[in-house]
């Protein structure tokens, strides 16, 4: 019975609790739902973001050019999986100039350029994960060693922050090694030199070029192609032609020094009449041949 009394006056207090203030009651908890509506809607759309920038740079690490890590990082700017793409990109151009550097000088310093900018964004950003940074940052060192011309200053200085900032990581031996190189007149020395090494010019191919675009060097190039080709085609059908005898009938013909013999119903020619005969005498018809049944 005293429990049943409590319980009745608890509900009769609420009751007149609810009666003076019922709407405050409302809309507070219109307010918590609302917040919390919001907050799963936000987490949700934040995951499938994330999820679709690891898509697109799986799509754009297999296609493994800098223009398409370029967009990836504009479409998810400042997501994890958007600085790696930036990281990416960064290698992308770093590895087209060091291949161009041995043939043309403009591009080569152009992609350099592109590379030392992309990674700069990364290396900037304080907020991103270490290992993202630790990338960037030996990328840009790297690059800045590529772009070196017998002074090596910077690339020297990036280097020896790497060094500083991650002691433990696994590209801490090449940095010191490359540090001490650089440090050396050897390593100057040989930046000097490359630097001003005269390269051929090599006009860009394009994929869709037709084959009269080609250089003159390339045309003459391959016309001395096609009239080797040509001439080879020539002997091999003048040897496919001589070869018309059987090996073992070449060799016999070698051995004799006779012609070779041709097959089929012939006649054995007449013996010419030498100057002594003076009466020849006539030579006898020859016998027909039998036909085998």
């Amino acid at each position: 019975e005293l429990q049943t009394n409590e319980l009745g006056k608890f509900a009769e207090k609420a009751a007149i609790y609810i009666d003076r203030h019922g709407n405050r009651l409302m809309i507070g908890i219109c307010v918590v739902a609302l917040a919390l509506s919001g907050g799963i809607f936000w987490w949700r759309t934040q995951r499938g973001n994330q999820m679709a920038a690891w898509t697109d740079l799986s799509t754009a690490i297999n296609n493994g050019k800098p223009e398409i890590f370029q967009s990836v990082w504009d479409d998810h700017k400042g997501t994890v999986p958007g600085l790696w793409a930036k990281v990416h990109e960064g290698d992308a151009w770093l590895g087209q100039g060091v291949e161009a550097a041995f043939r043309n000088v403009e591009k080569s310093a152009e992609d350099f350029k592109k590379a030392r900018a992309a990674f700069e964004v990364v290396a900037g950003e304080r907020r991103a994960p270490q290992e993202i940074r630790e990338r960037a940052l030996i990328g840009l060192a790297r690059t800045l060693e590529s772009m070196s011309d017998g002074s090596e200053d910077d690339a020297i200085k990036a280097y020896e922050t790497f060094v500083k900032e991650f002691p433990k990581s696994e590209y801490q031996a090449d940095a010191q090694s490359r540090i001490g190189i650089l440090k050396s007149g050897r390593g100057q020395e040989f930046y000097a030199w490359f630097s001003k090494y005269p390269r051929p010019k090599i006009a860009e191919k394009l994929p869709r070029d037709q084959p009269g675009d080609d250089s003159d060097e390339e045309s003459s190039l391959r016309d001395d192609m096609e009239s080797a080709l040509k001439g080879a085609s020539k002997k091999k059908s003048a040897d496919d032609a001589e070869d018309l005898t059987l090996p073992e009938d070449r060799e016999g013909n070698k051995k004799t020094g006779q012609a070779p013999e041709t097959k089929g119903n012939t006649k054995t020619p007449a013996k010419p009449a030498s100057d002594d005969d003076s009466d020849p005498k006539p030579t006898p018809p020859a016998e027909p041949q039998t036909q085998p049944e």
